[in-house]
C-alpha cells in the first residue's frame, strides 16, 4: 500500500513594517497609514481586544478633540501580527488672542500697538489675510503714519493659528490749525475784540507765543483794557 502525503503548512506571521502618524490643529478627523509585510492592515482602538474600527490604509479616524493612539494589526492567511502597532493621531492646540489694544496720536508719527496671549508667538500683519509678518511680540511699533489705519495680530503655536486675525486700530488725528485770524485796532486805550477760525475744535487765546494758561476760549476774544 502506498502512503498519502499530508502537508503541514507553516504560514508566516505578518507584521506591520511601517506606520505614519498624523496631526492637525483643533478637533477633527485624521488620516493614519501603515504597511503590512503581507495581508491586510486592520485598525483598533486598543492595543488588544475589541472589534476592528476599519481595514486598509489609510485609515480615517472619527472626529477627535484630543490626541489619541490607534493600533494597526496585520492579518494574512488566518494569522495576525504578534502585537499591534500604536499610531498616534495628534490634536494640536489652537491658540487665541487674550487682548489687543490700539493706539492713537495727534499728528503724523509712529504708534505702538499691543496684544497678549496665553500661549504661542504673536505676529503682526498689514492685512486681514495673506502677507508676511511685519513683526512679532506683545508690542509692535508702526511706521510713521499720516492717517488712521488698521493692522492685524494673530498668534502662532506650533504652526496653528486662530481662524481669523484680530484687527487693531492705529488712529491718527490731524493737528488742528488756525485758518484765519482778525486783529483789531482803535484810537486810544480800551479793550479790543479779536477773532479767529479753527480748522477743527476750539480756539484758545494766550498772552504769549508759548507756555502759560489760556486767557479764554472761543472764536472771539475780548482783551482786557489796553493802553498801548
Amino acid at each position: 500500500a502506498s502512503r498519502t502525503a499530508v502537508p503541514a503548512t507553516i504560514n508566516a506571521i505578518p507584521s506591520i513594517t511601517s506606520s505614519s502618524p498624523a496631526n492637525r490643529c483643533g478637533s477633527g478627523t485624521l488620516s493614519l497609514s501603515a504597511t503590512a509585510s503581507a495581508g491586510t492592515v486592520n485598525w483598533y482602538a486598543a492595543s488588544s481586544g475589541g472589534a476592528a474600527l476599519g481595514s486598509g490604509s489609510p485609515f480615517a479616524t472619527p472626529s477627535i478633540t484630543t490626541s489619541t493612539n490607534y493600533y494597526a494589526e496585520a492579518a494574512a492567511n488566518g494569522c495576525i501580527s504578534s502585537s499591534r502597532t500604536a499610531v498616534q493621531a495628534s490634536i494640536k492646540e489652537v491658540p487665541a488672542i487674550s487682548s489687543a489694544n490700539g493706539a492713537s496720536r495727534c499728528g503724523n508719527g509712529t504708534l505702538t500697538l499691543t496684544a497678549s496671549t496665553s500661549t504661542g508667538t504673536l505676529e503682526w500683519y498689514a492685512n486681514a489675510t495673506g502677507g508676511s509678518p511685519l513683526g512679532t511680540g506683545t508690542s509692535w511699533t508702526s511706521p510713521s503714519l499720516n492717517s488712521s489705519r488698521s493692522y492685524y495680530v494673530t498668534v502662532n503655536k506650533d504652526g496653528c493659528y486662530p481662524s481669523t486675525r484680530t484687527e487693531v486700530q492705529a488712529s491718527v488725528t490731524a493737528n488742528p490749525t488756525v485758518l484765519s485770524a482778525v486783529s483789531s485796532t482803535s484810537c486810544g486805550s480800551g479793550s479790543k475784540t479779536l477773532s479767529a477760525t479753527p480748522s477743527a475744535g476750539a480756539i484758545n487765546w494766550y498772552s504769549a507765543a508759548s507756555g502759560g494758561s489760556p486767557l479764554g476760549s472761543g472764536n472771539s476774544f475780548t482783551t482786557p483794557h489796553l493802553s498801548s
